[in-house]
């Protein structure tokens, strides 16, 4: 590939401040050293004042950055997190983006992140792709060396992150965790579902079907769905748990559930996530059920917009709680490795009332 001459004083080009320098042109292949000679610093300034530490006077920071911009430099984060004792990188593993409870997540953690002057790196394997899938972008993402590790997906188990838990601090957001060796941040699942439970028995039914995924689809989802159960069937009520264990199908154990109604043998039917209760409400409607005349329906998470149009009866989790309190933890950890005590703390949400829950026929 051919390579650009550089003179002095032509900027508008591009160009390096010294002499005949000859500087690749090539992205990914432009080094320090190149940074410097443009910048006519020496490569360990550039250094400096990519990491931030210690400061570095504001000209000359000046130039190293137009230097960085005007070259297309990028840093090799790989490098850098193997040349420092830590590294300021935190990984994030994160389920199903196109779930706006992980959507919000995301957005809330990257916010969190850059607050306490850290980068993220997001690893997010495809819907459809289990455990298997997920633990092989966590490896590629620890590759990079980050300094911390936030997980977030219900599909990985604890015991597939004890491994690394000696390597890296290892925090989950958002998940079940009881693990003794992980530090956990989640939202109260047992809590959630024996608040939504109460709604529905408080209504008047007395016969509910609860979609209740398996572990490998979702320990969030299971913990919800067997909640729920088990706080109706406390009550007295007669449940009918609809288990399902096909993954990336959230479909999947509605069509029983349009049969019972259709049967008479439930009013009421209760989802662990709004997405599967918008489908249910999505096929009732096109099967001529009415809702909640014929059955009525509740979701949880609360974070889809629009929720309030539809008037879907659901949970809000407390998703900016749970991003913020997070990540100040992974910080902690990062700052103080070994230094802190193991906790799991599990925050509450709040019920959302909705034109989906009605009084049993």
């Amino acid at each position: 590939m051919p390579r650009t001459r550089t003179t002095a004083g032509d900027r508008s080009r591009g160009d390096a401040p010294r002499g005949d320098a000859e500087v690749p042109r090539e992205g990914l292949k432009i080094r320090m050293e190149d940074v410097a000679r443009a910048a006519n610093v020496s490569r360990a300034t550039v250094s400096r004042v990519l990491v931030g530490n210690p400061p570095v006077a504001a000209a000359t920071r000046e130039k190293v950055f137009r230097a960085v911009r005007e070259l297309g430099y990028v840093p090799n984060a790989m490098a850098q997190g193997l040349s420092k004792r830590s590294s300021d990188l935190v990984g994030l593993l994160l389920r199903d983006p196109r779930n706006p409870a992980y959507g919000r997540l995301h957005s809330l953690v990257q916010e969190a992140v850059s607050g306490h002057g850290l980068e993220l790196i997001t690893a997010v394997p495809h819907w459809k792709e289990g455990a298997e899938d997920e633990l092989a972008a966590l490896r590629r993402m620890l590759g990079l060396r980050v300094g911390g590790l936030l997980v977030s997906t219900g599909v990985i188990k604890a015991a597939d992150l004890e491994p690394f838990l000696d390597s890296v601090p290892v925090v989950s957001v958002g998940r079940v965790e009881d693990h003794p060796r992980i530090h956990g941040v989640s939202y109260n699942e047992d809590v959630h579902g024996a608040m939504l439970a109460d709604r529905v028995a408080s209504a008047g039914h007395r016969s509910v079907a609860v979609l209740v995924p398996t572990v490998s689809v979702s320990t969030a989802e299971n913990r919800r769905g067997r909640s729920m159960a088990v706080h109706l069937e406390g009550r007295g009520l007669t449940v009918h748990r609809i288990e399902t264990d096909a993954f990336g199908q959230p479909e999947a154990g509605i069509a029983r559930i349009l049969d019972l109604v259709r049967d008479g043998g439930v009013t009421a039917a209760m989802f662990p996530n709004d997405i599967r209760a918008m489908i249910f409400l999505r096929a009732a409607r096109a099967a001529g059920l009415d809702v909640p005349g014929d059955v009525s329906v509740t979701g949880c998470d609360g974070i889809i917009p629009g929720l309030d149009l539809i008037g879907l009866a659901t949970l809000r989790i407390p998703v900016e709680q749970v991003a913020a309190r997070g990540v100040d933890v992974l910080e902690s950890l990062m700052s103080n490795r070994g230094g802190i005590e193991v906790r799991h703390e599990k925050f509450t949400g709040e019920f959302v009332p909705g034109a989906t829950l009605g009084p049993a026929a």
